[in-house]
């Protein structure tokens, strides 16, 4: 008994929140012992009401949280002036969130060392600065949109604290989108070209910082009047410093400056990839049989130069070895597969690859663009197999006109192939075409009419009658594709005018539309030689973005440029709104203005 006093004693000292768990409850059993009437009474009470609390409410856990975390109020309040230089920084968010993730995300600018975080109960955070603030100065704190809550749910955007420690708040600011393979959790980085004239992210820490949104939208605000240079780099390990080959980065298209007359500028975008400075090379080449050579690149490769047969040289002490054919494996673009004539067993031969790039455009390393290998006396025995068809099997609205590729694991016999494909409708009907072989594992059939509309058509091999170049037959036990011809009245076209801020730019224009919403993509793209009218014809219904950029090298792709040594990337845009074409029913006026 007396302990149950003293512990009713000690609930009366209990916060409020905690009181009426433990001091009515320790009340009743008081009393219990002490054999009071009431207190039985309560035990009676409280065990129905338990009973009729069990069976109301949501399931343990309740609903899923999927809010996003967000600042609720700052102290002191953003745009606040004549802020004391010894002033501790208060953020309140509208739910716990996870310190680790929010104090990665935390920008402060000027540059400030020696910062302490303090948390109270994950929601309010007080940032404390060993130093004092610098007189008459602009401070931006920038929480990124990174931070989360404790369900990992992200802040939508990144949030901007600016204060000054004078009477003026500094007014430059710079929005825009980035765009690439993935954008959220972007940085954006920007240099002061006053203070210096190297403004290498790999080795230089940025003045201002922000971080994109979802969506790559960014906000660069209350920004010093000056000249600055703008990256934005998806810094994976977050150490603020751009690691080539590992970190993605977009590199502007030009410097800006912001003064008095002209301090805020909008659609200030870019376009993020991963770079690779390491140019390819030669690994290893293997015979697995006596007519075939595999070379295997230290990384994946572009086609372009590599599938002509006069791009290499197998020699041995007995003379050259003829390369047939040369096809990159379909799966994996760093194994190239060379056919040869009939190899000397145990003869060692070495290949030279005199031409060759990586996915970036760079080429082969001078130094390491050879290999040796021992001739195989295995022989070819491997039947070939059927890799995919272009347009794709089961295919539908497949233009009237449109030819078929095939893709197959090794070179095939072309005239097996070419009396054996059967391409017909339901009804039987044929359609005859020409065949050809850009490689001679690469087949296309173009026909010689067009395909009915809305017409299924199959696609047929007799597999025991086709042969690979050592006659082995196909390995597939039964060939049928299909595909379905569309319908002409359904298809529609976009045109418009496009037309460039600079005058004195030249290069062709890339205009590309794709399709959006639906489960595989569409897309439709036109080279326009100078400014002026473009149209893209025979689409299918739907919607759709337009993407534009000024080739102004001339390289046939887009130029991401380079962060050191500095150059800018090729200029592009986005069109603003999505694209709904109807069938039958041309879009026009879609002018696209490329700005400086």
């Amino acid at each position: 008994m007396h302990f149950l006093r003293i512990a009713v004693d000690s609930a009366v000292d209990k916060p409020l929140e905690f009181r009426p768990a433990i001091f009515y409850i320790l009340q009743i059993f008081y009393g219990i012992v002490m054999n009071k009437p009431f207190a039985l009474c309560a035990l009676l009470f409280l065990s129905i009401y338990f009973l009729m609390c069990a069976s109301q409410g949501f399931p343990p856990g309740g609903p899923e949280d999927k809010s996003p975390p967000y600042i609720i109020r700052t102290f002191p309040a953003t745009d606040t002036t004549n802020v004391p230089l010894d002033v501790q920084v208060i953020i309140e968010f509208s739910e716990a969130v996870n310190p680790i993730s929010c104090q990665e995300v935390i920008f402060i600018t000027p540059f400030a060392e020696n910062v302490q975080y303090k948390w109270k109960r994950d929601r309010l955070l007080t940032i404390a600065f060993a130093d004092s603030l610098l007189r008459d100065r602009t401070y931006i704190i920038t929480i990124g949109a990174g931070a989360r809550d404790r369900r990992n749910n992200a802040m939508k955007n990144s949030y901007t604290l600016a204060f000054s420690t004078g009477e003026i708040l500094d007014k430059g600011r710079v929005s825009g989108h980035v765009y690439g393979d993935r954008v959220e959790g972007t940085q954006i980085w920007a240099y002061d070209l006053a203070d210096t004239t190297d403004a290498d992210p790999a080795t230089k820490f940025p003045l201002y910082i922000t971080q994109t949104g979802v969506d790559g939208a960014f906000a660069l605000t209350h920004m010093a009047l000056s000249e600055y240079r703008l990256f934005a780099v998806l810094d994976r390990d977050v150490n603020t410093v751009y690691n080539v080959g590992f970190d993605m980065i977009g590199v502007p298209t030009r410097d800006i400056v912001l003064d008095s007359t002209d301090f805020v500028l909008m659609n200030f975008n870019f376009r993020t990839a991963q770079q690779d400075t390491i140019k390819p090379m030669v690994s290893v080449a293997s015979a697995p049989s006596n007519q075939q050579a595999d070379i295997r690149f230290s990384e994946s490769m572009l086609p372009d130069c590599l599938l002509v047969i006069s791009n290499y040289r197998i020699e041995s002490q007995n003379g050259v070895l003829a390369v047939l054919n040369a096809a990159l494996d379909f799966d994996n673009s760093a194994v190239l597969h060379l056919t040869t004539a009939r190899q000397d067993s145990g003869a060692l031969y070495t290949v030279t690859v005199k031409q060759g790039y990586d996915l970036n455009y760079l080429p082969l390393h001078p130094d390491s663009n050879a290999t040796a290998f021992q001739g195989s006396a295995i022989p070819d025995t491997a039947k070939p197999r059927y890799i995919g068809m272009l347009p794709p099997d089961s295919a539908k609205f497949v233009l009237s006109h449109t030819p078929l590729n095939f893709h197959f694991s090794k070179a095939m016999s072309g005239e097996s192939v070419a009396r054996h494909l059967v391409v017909a409708d339901t009804l039987g009907d044929t359609i005859a075409g020409n065949i050809t072989w850009p490689q001679l594992a690469h087949c296309v059939f173009t026909p010689t009419k067009e395909f009915a509309r809305e017409r299924l058509y199959f696609i047929t091999l007799p597999v025991d009658s086709i042969f690979d170049m050592s006659g082995n037959a196909l390995a597939d036990t039964l060939f049928q594709r299909q595909f379905t011809s569309v319908n002409p009245d359904t298809l529609s076209a976009i045109s418009g005018r496009v037309a460039d801020e600079d005058t004195a730019a030249s290069g062709p224009f890339f205009i590309r539309v794709r399709s959006v919403g639906e489960k595989s993509e569409t897309s439709y793209w036109r080279w326009v030689s100078q400014p002026g009218q473009y149209q893209i014809e025979q689409m299918l219904p739907g919607s759709y973005v337009m993407e534009i950029y000024r080739d102004e090298d001339e390289n046939g792709r887009f130029s991401y440029g380079s962060a050191s040594p500095f150059q800018p990337a090729e200029r592009f845009c986005v069109y603003p709104d999505t694209i709904d074409i109807r069938a039958r029913w041309p879009n026009e006026g879609e002018d696209v203005l490329l700005h400086r």
